[in-house]
Parts: structure tokens; sequence; C-alpha cells
């Protein structure tokens, strides 16, 4: 049977199926090396499309690539199609999985995209995913508390009671500390630039403290030159299969099993479509 990956959903959405990051994984993954200096900004202005612009920017951390003003429009375009209703907010994990398909349809010649649910209250992991200089899309409920904190480039207070508003983010980490990432390229408060500022709390604080979600996405980069090459063998397996198939059909005299041959031979030919329209993806 064929392997696919599943994706992960976010907090009440969540699946028995989801991919969980583990510490066992975040150890094989390579630290992104050129990710030190270049950091992707974007600019939400006064559009409700905050979980897709964290995504924007977790995608452009990872391949560093800047989308350009007319794919951000075809993106949110698709988040109309796929049920979003015109000017409303969005789940985070539907914007997660847009973003997604839309580099792999569009951008991934070499690599594609994949992403994982991620425990933002592990501190440990945390870290350690942004000293590898990944990107950690998440949300927070905030106030005029958390904005005022904020407002210094620094949040460090320890209550932000009562929310009024959630807002989706991203987490990364630069020389050994923890920043967000907002949505609002240039925003400044008294000539102190505030679209990134420091995170002096634990992650696993602030989520106790109600503040932050308890889970974030982590996006990663698969190489296609190995999944090109599973595809090919994949392609290989089903032809033998529809040949097997019909040398049995030529044989038996059992009509039952016939049937049974030439419906097994019909999804193995929708397969074969499948299998060609991915590969054709990274031609």
């Amino acid at each position: 049977m064929e392997e696919e990956l599943i994706n992960g959903c976010l907090w009440t959405w969540e699946k028995d199926t989801d991919f969980l990051m583990t510490g066992e994984m975040v150890e094989t993954l390579p630290t992104l090396e050129l990710q030190d200096t270049q950091i992707y900004e974007y600019d939400q202005s006064w559009t409700p499309h905050c979980t897709l612009y964290s995504a924007f920017g977790a995608v452009s951390d990872l391949f560093n690539y800047e989308f350009t003003q007319k794919e951000i429009d075809e993106m949110v375009e698709e988040s109309y199609k796929r049920g979003r209703i015109k000017w409303q907010w969005w789940y985070i994990k539907d914007a997660v999985n847009l973003v997604a398909d839309y580099w792999n349809e569009h951008h991934a010649k070499l690599w594609r995209v994949v992403y994982y649910r991620f425990p933002i209250k592990d501190t440990e992991l945390v870290d350690k995913i942004l000293t590898k200089n990944y990107t950690l899309c998440s949300w927070y409920d905030g106030n005029s508390a958390y904005n005022k904190d904020r407002n210094d480039g620094v949040l460090n207070w320890t209550s932000f009671w009562y929310p009024t508003y959630w807002h989706a983010v991203s987490w990364i980490g630069r020389n050994w500390k923890r920043y967000i990432k907002d949505n609002y390229k240039g925003r400044k408060s008294w000539n102190i630039p505030t679209n990134i500022y420091e995170v002096e709390h634990e992650p696993k604080e602030l989520v106790e403290w109600w503040c932050f979600c308890y889970s974030a996405y982590l996006y990663t980069r698969v190489d296609n030159v190995e999944e090109i090459k599973r595809l090919e063998k994949f392609k290989t397996s089903v032809n033998v299969a529809i040949e097997l198939n019909s040398s049995i059909w030529h044989l038996t005299n059992d009509e039952n099993y016939k049937n049974a041959l030439h419906k097994m031979n019909d999804e193995n030919r929708k397969k074969l479509k499948t299998i060609e329209a991915q590969l054709k993806k990274y031609v």
C-alpha cells in the first residue's frame, strides 16, 4: 500500500493520525545554514489573513524565497475556495496546509515541503528547533497588556488575562534567543522595531498562562531526488501488478475472480495516473 504523509491539525482539530514532531525527529533535522542572516517579513496590513501570513513567513524562511504579491493574492483566493468566509479569520491548520500545497504545486522542483504538529509547551524541544533556524507557526490570545509589553521590543510581563483578540504569529530563534515574528513588516513603537520582538519567558510558561496555544506547526523540507526514485519504483510495481493481473485473468475460468481482477486493474490504472501527475511536478 502506498505510504502517504499525513499532515497535522491544531487545537481541537487534532487527529490520532496527525504527524507529531518528537524529540528523536528533532535530533535528525539538519540545521538551516543560510537562515542566520535572512528573516522574511510580510505585512498583512488591515487584512484578517494572519494565519496565512504566518505560514508565508515560515515557508519563506525555510527556502529563502519571498512570495510575490500575485502569489499571496492567489493563496488568499484559494482560501475562499476551500470554504473560508471572505474577510473572516481562518484556522491556522488550514492556512498551513494551503501554503504547503501551493509550494508543492508551484515550486517543488528540488524540494517539497511537509509539516508537523509540534508541542510548543516543550521548551527544550522548542529551543532545539529554533537553534536550527526553523520557524514555528503559532498563535496567541492578546489584549492591550500584551501590546504594551511588546512595544519595548521584549515580551517579559507575567500576566495577560482577559484576551480581546487572537492572532497568528511565528517563533524564530537568533543568537540563542527566542523571538516572535509578527505580520506587520516595518512596525515600530517610539522608534523601536516591534514586528520582531524578543521573548524572555519560556514557551511552557506562556502556554500555562493561557497566552499561547500549546501546539504549533513546523515546516520541513523533503529532497525530491529521493521522492522521484520512490515514485518511479512505485510506478514500476503498479505496472507489474497490472500485467500480472491481466495474465491471471486470461488463465482463470472463475468469473467472480475475473471481475475482481478487472476491478483491481481499474484501481491500479487510476493509481498510475496519480503517480504520473506527481512526477510531473518534479520535471
